[in-house]
């Protein structure tokens, strides 16, 4: 049992340290949650000389329809914390 203990514990540290090696700067995964900040900006695209920008159409156009109260604001308070009305 104890010849246990010692293979279970020497795994244990094996993967615990080995986890340093996923995480961190120069590891297998790392945080990119601020990489958009580093961005460079680019110009914008132009159409090449020779084409024509007749053929490029929207593929999901947008309609112009006016929806009625599509415009009214709409409240996210829950009920339970709403107090105006109260």
């Amino acid at each position: 049992m104890r010849h246990l203990n010692k293979i279970l514990l020497i795994v244990c540290i094996i993967l615990l340290t080995s986890c340093s090696h996923f995480r961190g700067d120069q590891s297998v995964i790392q945080n990119r949650d601020t990489d958009y900040l580093k961005a460079k900006s680019v110009p914008p695209l132009s159409i090449p000389p020779g084409l024509s920008s007749s053929t490029i159409t929207a593929h999901y156009p947008v309609s112009d329809r006016e929806y009625p109260g599509s415009n009214i604001p709409v409240d996210l308070t829950p009920p339970e914390l709403n107090t105006t009305g109260k």
